[in-house]
């Protein structure tokens, strides 16, 4: 451990690095702190909605992918598919948001409540906006992404490989499971990292169904079962359209603003440089290798 002025230098810690970007954006040592203290769930929720989101978009736009590649005959219906998947691509935001208010909180929601929590209506536990719904919401805008870049990865794998396989006697499924699938995943990865990196920036589909100014509870604690998807969260992006367009004094916003729109970027960074990491290993592996 160094020393410098016959002082230790103490662990680098996040909120000390945070504080001094505040400080150096034009914060006090005080406002600084409780600013730090306001963005800290912000920054919790965006990357638990965004996980929860990744969790759900990725194994339905992979299976989507495969039926219409590998199982679905060529006709009308097929075709039909595939051109409502990329019209959802075009579709504003903002439709999303309004169908996931009245699909996932005002319909599947409020039937949860009345199956399993009877007893605390008509306080709703999830028949309103929640991280859940906010995940399943963003999931769908982003499946056309999946679904493509899947459609487009299977595709790329030579049919040859596909008739080796045959040849030795292995059946449809798993020629899929150990042939097709692990040399279309770098860009399975690929459409993920895209998907990703949408979803964890989009605020207006958020405004409707789960993001707040202020959430009392993380969606995450140390309470059982630790992950509450009831809950409603707070949002980097939300978080800054609510500081810099609805504050009172926006000339004094403008600081925390800038920092947590740097935030707001430098978590989506991360999680692609992680998401490219782990495409680049699988790419050595399965790429590399021969059939």
């Amino acid at each position: 451990m160094s020393q410098r002025n016959g002082k230790k230098d103490g662990p680098v810690r996040l909120d000390r690095i945070l504080g001094g970007v505040l400080s150096d954006c034009g914060l006090s040592d005080r406002l600084a702190e409780r600013s730090l203290l306001d963005v800290w769930p912000a920054i919790v929720g965006t990357v638990i909605m965004t996980l929860l989101m990744s969790i759900a978009v990725v194994p339905f736009g992979v299976l989507a992918a495969l039926y219409l590649r590998e199982y679905a005959k060529a006709g009308p219906l097929v075709s039909g598919v595939r051109i409502a998947v990329n019209n959802l691509a075009g579709v504003p935001s903002i439709v999303f948001g309004v169908f996931g208010l009245g699909f996932f909180c005002y319909v599947m929601g409020a039937s949860i409540d009345e199956l399993l929590f009877a007893t605390k209506l008509p306080n709703p536990t999830y028949g309103k906006g929640g991280v859940l719904w906010a995940a399943f919401t963003l999931a769908l805008l982003t499946l056309p992404v999946v679904v493509v870049s899947t459609e487009e990865a299977l595709a790329s794998v030579p049919g040859s490989m596909r008739e080796g396989s045959y040849a030795c006697g292995a059946s449809k499924w798993q020629t899929i499971r150990r042939i097709v699938l692990p040399r279309a995943m770098p860009g399975i990865m690929t459409g993920f990292i895209l998907a990703m990196a949408r979803g964890a920036g989009e605020v207006a589909p958020l405004m409707l169904v789960g993001a707040v100014k202020l959430a009392p509870d993380l969606p995450l604690d140390g309470i059982f079962p630790y992950l509450h998807p009831e809950r409603s969260f707070m949002h980097l992006g939300f978080h800054i359209y609510d500081v810099g367009f609805q504050s009172q004094n926006s000339e004094a916003a403008k600081p925390m603003v800038y920092t947590t729109t740097l935030l707001l970027i430098s978590l989506i960074a991360v999680l692609n440089l992680m998401s490219v990491w782990v495409r680049t290993r699988l790419r050595r592996k399965f790429v590399g290798s021969k059939f």
